[in-house]
């Protein structure tokens, strides 16, 4: 796609144009600073340089008029991603004057797009990730987190669209205007803002809510950056995403292309039935269907004691609960060696329990809120094992401070070295709110969380360049850490804790805007052990049908299961089996090379939305997959319509689960659709449409 432009001009201050298709969507500043909240949005002498891929215009900030003249010099530039229609924006501040400079506000992107659009969103919390929400131009619409995580509260991506909608008659905003959209993801973990006021001025960054930093003359300090597209539509500017994060963004590696399998002990077992026969037994029936890691999840470290509770010795890394892991860890990690699997471990390095032995040992890396101050509203906190003697303490490591990065990064270097992990997810179960406010230790009062997220960055790197066979998962509560800033420093992302068919096809519609197959990874509904009603299902009834519609759910991005595998029934056993095998020898080139585009609207979890939802993976050689559902109260639709092909192409449909091949043309499969086969049971389907050559 070419017709996206961006431009940059230097009158009125250093301006920049957004166009599709020679229609200008956007004239505004290039930049939002607040110095001592008063707004800066131009330059004194803008220089602009333009070179094949990048924009930018750098100089002083026009700032005449205040009380202290200020020399605040900003660098601003857009890069495009991967030669798609997405622009990173960037902002640099350095202080050139003689006085020191207290920052505010920092936001690398600024739009003036008018009121004729349609607006978009998501809203975010534990088990209720991306629950959606709609509106338009015409009102205020502020996105943002102060949970000081990316995905609790809501979502860091807005989405603007204009044009027909084919689906009403009625009107609606943008309706009669030409087809466009425009998303915006601020691409930092902590706390963030989007901006969109009526009439159509948008900006997004770091949000301003508890932030400021003071600059000393000669200092300087780097704008999270914030990524935009440009497309025709909301669909093609979350593939055009996609695409760009695969090709420039998520960190890629051999073995992490190899796109395997995991299973983990997690749901069925939780801390509280793990040992090490547990881990043994698993890995070894792992092994003999096709998995290809086992991870010990949490209940490996903290006290020999087989009741204790994981949260509150968060941080002792160090220490191996023997009660439940007698041999250690080196022999934890080779008896899932010996099994034929690898190992993968758990950690949430960053955390710290109240009661661990690390708080009392290293208080110079623990965050604190200095000021004791209460949580925002906006979110409900999530951060167990706090200290209610102590109303400073954040239950954290700040990495803002270099005891807490040497912290962070040994303790996972050791637990890779010490287990022989390929695999690590990484968690991180707690809410800084606006982070620490310490001043001995690193970074200011104002900017701890920055800090911390930038030192984070830092140690997710090194751990990767120490070990660079390693695959690195994020995870934060299930989903409340998912954001294009992380994206840079792990592999993939775990979408919720909840996993249950309908919800995980919600979040997968939703997460789609922001990463590609590659970068997700959720587990087929689990076994859980705990009592999460949504979550509930008599394993012992379970038919196969059911099963394979968990499983195939679960196969459109990399794959994992948390199941008690020695006491599956058989036939639930040899279709997990057959399954794994399919993905590895079927699906594994789709979730490495390609983009998820859905036919339909999404489910919705309540038994709402979209009950027959199907999505499609499209493969850069021209193949596509599909995958398709019917869930409870849906009926099978009497034909899928797939996107994207070639009109006067043949076809070659062929069914996953039977073999079956029918030949059609790009004409049929889009007017006529593609009809689901199979007895009335069957309410899911994998099929694979290549070109004939």
């Amino acid at each position: 796609m070419t017709d996206a432009v961006l431009r940059a001009r230097p009158d009125e201050g250093g301006r920049v144009s957004v166009a599709l298709a020679e229609t200008i969507l956007s004239d505004a500043p290039a930049l939002l600073v607040e110095i001592d909240r008063r707004p800066v949005d131009r330059w004194r002498e803008p220089q602009i340089t333009t070179d094949a891929d990048r924009v930018t215009i750098a100089g002083v900030l026009a700032t005449a008029g205040r009380d202290v003249e200020h020399r605040l010099h900003a660098t601003w530039s857009a890069r495009r991603i991967a030669g798609e229609p997405v622009w990173e924006h960037a902002l640099v501040l350095r202080n050139d004057g003689e006085h020191p400079v207290t920052i505010t506000r920092i936001d690398p992107l600024s739009l003036a797009v008018g009121a004729d659009w349609r607006t978009h969103g998501f809203r975010s919390a534990w088990g209720d990730e991306f629950r959606p929400l709609a509106g338009h131009a015409g009102h205020h619409l502020v996105l943002e987190s102060r949970s000081g995580r990316s995905s609790h509260g809501m979502i860091p991506w807005l989405g603007l669209e204009r044009g027909p909608v084919a689906t009403t008659t009625r009107p609606v905003p943008g309706g009669d205007q030409p087809r466009a959209a425009v998303t915006v993801a601020p691409a930092y973990s902590g706390n963030w803002h989007i901006h969109a006021m009526a009439g159509g001025l948008v900006t997004a960054g770091i949000s301003p809510w508890q932030f400021f930093v003071e600059l000393a003359p000669g200092e300087s300090v780097t704008a999270p950056s914030v990524v935009l597209t440009i497309a025709p539509t909301l669909d093609s500017a979350a593939v055009a995403l996609q695409r760009a994060v695969a090709a420039d963004w998520l960190p890629r590696t051999p073995f992490t292309d190899a796109v395997p399998v995991e299973w983990n002990h997690w749901w069925p077992y939780e801390d509280q039935e793990v040992d090490e026969q547990v881990i043994a037994e698993n890995a070894r029936v792992a092994a003999e269907v096709g998995i290809e890691v086992a991870t010990v999840d949490a209940g490996w470290f903290g006290a020999a004691d087989p009741t204790s509770y994981w949260q509150e010795q968060r941080g002792d890394w160090a220490s191996v609960n023997t009660a439940r892991f007698p041999s250690g860890l080196a022999a934890l990690g080779q008896s899932i060696r010996d099994a034929g699997v690898l190992p993968g471990m758990w950690i949430e390095a960053e955390a710290v329990g109240a009661h661990s032995l690390l708080r009392a040992a290293r208080p110079e890396a623990m965050a604190h809120s200095v000021e004791a101050r209460r949580a925002d509203p906006s979110y409900r906190v999530q951060t167990e094992s706090l200290d209610p003697d102590d109303p400073t303490f954040l239950g954290y490591v700040c990495l803002g401070s270099p005891a807490g990065r040497e912290h962070v990064l040994e303790s996972m270097s050791t637990l890779i070295t010490t287990t022989g992990a390929r695999w690590i997810k990484l968690d991180f179960n707690i809410d800084p709110d606006a982070g620490c406010t310490r001043t001995d230790h690193g970074h200011g009062a104002g900017d701890g969380l920055l800090r911390h997220y930038e030192g984070l960055y830092a140690v997710l790197d090194a751990v990767r360049e120490r070990h660079p066979d390693i695959l690195v998962e994020s995870c934060s509560s299930g989903g409340l850490r998912i954001d294009l800033g992380l994206a840079r420093h792990v592999h993939g992302f775990f979408l919720s804790d909840p996993d249950y068919t309908e919800h995980h096809l919600q979040v997968l519609w939703g997460v789609r805007h922001l990463l590609p197959p590659i970068g997700i990874l959720h587990w087929s509904w689990s076994q859980w052990r705990g009592d999460y009603p949504p979550s509930r299902r008599d394993w012992a009834t379970l038919g196969t049908d059911e099963f394979d519609r968990m499983l195939r759910a679960a196969m459109v991005h990399r794959f994992g299961v948390s199941l008690r595998l020695p006491e599956l029934r058989p036939e639930l056993l040899e279709r997990l089996r057959e399954h794994v095998a399919l993905f590895r020898t079927e699906l594994v080139p789709f979730v490495r090379d390609g983009v998820l585009q859905p036919l339909t609207a999404s489910p919705e979890r309540g038994g709402f939305g979209e009950r027959a939802p199907s999505i499609q993976v499209n493969h850069p050689d021209g193949r596509v997959l599909l995958a398709a559902f019917v869930l409870e109260g849906g009926a099978r639709p009497a034909g899928v319509r797939l996107q994207g092909l070639e009109p006067n192409a043949t076809y070659r449909v062929r069914d996953l689960a039977d073999g079956d091949v029918r030949r059609m043309s790009g004409v049929e499969l889009f007017e006529d659709g593609l009809a689901l086969l199979g007895d009335d049971p069957i309410t899911s389907w994998l099929l694979i449409i290549e070109p004939e050559r």
